[in-house]
C-alpha cells in the first residue's frame, strides 16, 4: 500500500478503528441496507396503488404529506413498475 502524506509532507499514522467504531459502522451499514429495502417496498406499494386506480393522478399522490417524492419522481417510479399512463383530460365514464 502506498504511503499517504498529510499536507505538511509527513506520513500519516496508521489508523486502526476501535471495536466501538467498528460496531457503530457495521450497525450503520445494516441500517442503510434496511432503508434501501424499505424504500423500494414503499415505491412498489405506491406503484401498485397507481396501477389499481388509473384515474388517480400522480400529483394527488405526491401532494399527500406522507409521500416523500415529487410528482416527477413518482412518474419515474411508475415507469420502473409498469404503471399505465394517466389520462388527465379523460372524463370518468358514468354508468
Amino acid at each position: 500500500m502506498p504511503e499517504l502524506f498529510n499536507r505538511g509532507g509527513k506520513p500519516l499514522p496508521e489508523y486502526k478503528p476501535s471495536d466501538a467504531v467498528l460496531d457503530a459502522l457495521a450497525a450503520w451499514k445494516k441500517a442503510l441496507e434496511e432503508e434501501e429495502k424499505t424504500r423500494h417496498a414503499a415505491r412498489k406499494a405506491l406503484a401498485d396503488e397507481l396501477k389499481a386506480d388509473t384515474d388517480l393522478p400522480y400529483a394527488a399522490v405526491a401532494n399527500h404529506p406522507l409521500v416523500p417524492w415529487t410528482e416527477a419522481t413518482l412518474r419515474i417510479i411508475g415507469t420502473e413498475h409498469g404503471v399505465p399512463p394517466r389520462q388527465p383530460n379523460k372524463a370518468k365514464k358514468q354508468d
